[in-house]
Parts: structure tokens; C-alpha cells; sequence
């Protein structure tokens, strides 16, 4: 009896071992795809914006006005943080991620919470409109928006007929955080909704017994209840005005410009690939400084 024991205990002591096998065995291959196709590049990308230029890579070494050093070096983003063009274009485009993330989060908690808390028929009709904007190409979105919106457009015509003076949103930065919340407004009002879905009934109405208004419920019950939520949403809408490179191309202004425009500006029409490359850089920072300010804050939430 005492080697079947022996021998079944090692039975059981080698199935993790072959679990843990199997299980880096099947894991395996996306992470070795997300190493070669975003880990390298990102890699190959900060030493270029850095002065390494790569001998075998053509793309970056036949580029104009390039900085060659044996050593990192930051002159590329001294020479970028010279420039006055630069500095507005970064302005602009971090202004329009925080408009646009501002606005969607009030939007879109403003929209969740009234079709949650209503069910007659106009919160129906607007469960069906917020999601229109998901099945919608953004090309298609932002040509209507500029069809709409522009001074010549059918807003404007009608103010015009009216006698009343119109300034177009279009080609400003009214005119890219307008895209932006259109294009956002559906990710944040199913996220939020979910959330309020998880809110029991009974914290609102022990709430509401003990004599708290609307404000008091939506301020010290829902909103903390929901915050990981609003962060989620605010979180991705801000990375992704960031990178947003469809709707300013469309709708923004023609300088200063967002940095996805210019990057592409850079990038093709100048043939300056390594501004463009540290301009991506930057952006990737910014973004991953939001990232990590929403591990951080959902971090001490769990541990409170």
C-alpha cells in the first residue's frame, strides 16, 4: 500500500508540472506574434527616435534631415520641442483628447442613467440611437458631420435663413471633439449602463428612505458604485482622441494639427520619418501615463 500511496502522489505531483507545460505551450504563439509584431517595433522605434539608425532597415535610414549617433540621444525631441509648430500641435491634440473625454462622460452617464431609470417610450427610442454611431464607418460619420455642421452645410443654410450668425464647429477643434464624442458615445453608455445593471435596487432605495435626493444618490451611491466604470470609458476615450487620426484629418484644422495628422504629414509628405517616429513616441507615453493612472486608481479601489 505504501508504494501505490508513493505512487500516486508522484502521479499528482507531476499533473501541475504537465498543466503548467501545456499551458505555456498554448499561450506560446500570441506571445510570441504580439513580441514580433508590437514588442520589437515599439523596440526598433524608440532607438530610431533615439539617434540608433539601423543600417538594414531602408525605411529609417533614407530618411531627410536624420540625427546619427553612436549612443542614445535626445536631440531629435530637443530639436521637436523647438519648434513653436510642434508645441500647438501637441497642445491641441492633448486639449482635444481632454474635451472630447469629458464630454463623453457626461454624455454617455448622463444617457445611462435616464434610459436605466426609465422605461417608457422616448428612453426606448434613444437605447436604439446611441448604439447608430457603432454601425456607422467613421469616413461615412465624419462626412456627415461636415455635410451638416460646415458653414455652407444644412445648419448653416437654415441659421442663415433666419438672419442669425453661424460659426461653424468644422475644421476647429469644436469640430474634431464633436467626431470624437459621436464616435464614443456608444462605448461609453453601454459600459456605464452595465454598471448601473450592477447597482442593487435595494442600496438606492435604503437611500431613498433615508431622505437622499437624486444629487445625494448619484454622488455618494452610484457614482463611487460605478467608478471603475467612468474610468474604463474615460481611460480609452482619452488614448483614443490621442491617436485619433480619421476624424482630425476630416474635421480639424488645417495648423495647428493633431499629432496623428502630423505624424502622417512627416512621415510621407516631408520624408522626415524620424520626427514623425518620436512624435508616436511621445503619444505612446502620454497615453500610457493615462493607462497607468487608471491601474493605479483601480488598484487602491480593490484595495480599500
Amino acid at each position: 500500500m505504501t508504494t501505490l500511496q508513493a505512487g500516486a502522489r508522484t502521479q499528482q505531483e507531476k499533473r501541475p508540472i504537465r498543466a503548467q507545460l501545456t499551458g505555456l505551450l498554448l499561450v506560446a504563439p500570441p506571445i510570441a506574434l504580439l513580441a514580433l509584431l508590437v514588442a520589437w517595433p515599439a523596440v526598433s522605434a524608440i532607438s530610431f527616435s533615439l539617434g540608433l539608425i539601423p543600417g538594414n532597415n531602408l525605411l529609417f535610414s533614407q530618411g531627410l534631415h536624420l540625427i546619427r549617433s553612436d549612443h542614445p540621444t535626445f536631440q531629435v525631441y530637443k530639436a521637436l520641442w523647438g519648434q513653436p509648430a510642434f508645441r500647438a500641435d501637441l497642445a491641441l491634440t492633448v486639449g482635444v483628447a481632454l474635451w472630447s473625454t469629458l464630454s463623453i462622460c457626461v454624455l454617455a452617464y448622463a444617457l445611462a442613467l435616464y434610459t436605466h431609470f426609465h422605461r417608457h417610450r422616448l428612453a426606448t427610442l434613444l437605447r436604439s440611437l446611441y448604439l447608430v454611431p457603432m454601425f456607422v464607418p467613421v469616413v461615412i460619420a465624419s462626412y456627415g458631420l461636415l455635410l451638416f455642421f460646415e458653414g455652407r452645410g444644412w445648419l448653416g443654410s437654415l441659421i442663415a435663413q433666419l438672419g442669425a450668425p453661424y460659426r461653424s464647429p468644422i475644421f476647429h477643434q469644436g469640430g474634431v471633439v464633436l467626431g470624437q464624442v459621436w464616435q464614443g458615445i456608444p462605448f461609453g453608455v453601454l459600459l456605464l449602463g452595465a454598471g448601473l445593471e450592477q447597482i442593487a435596487p435595494e442600496l438606492l432605495d435604503a437611500a431613498r428612505d433615508c431622505g437622499a435626493n437624486i444629487w445625494t444618490l448619484l454622488g455618494r451611491v452610484i457614482l463611487p458604485l460605478n467608478w471603475t466604470g467612468l474610468l474604463i470609458v474615460a481611460t480609452f476615450t482619452f488614448i483614443g482622441g490621442m491617436g485619433s487620426f480619421t476624424i482630425p484629418f476630416l474635421l480639424g484644422p488645417n495648423a495647428p494639427q493633431l499629432l496623428a495628422v502630423e505624424m502622417n504629414n512627416y512621415f510621407g509628405s516631408f520624408d522626415q520619418p524620424q520626427p514623425a517616429v518620436a512624435m508616436a513616441v511621445l503619444t505612446f507615453l502620454i497615453a500610457s501615463l493615462a493607462g497607468g493612472l487608471y491601474v493605479f486608481a483601480t488598484y487602491r479601489q480593490r484595495k480599500l
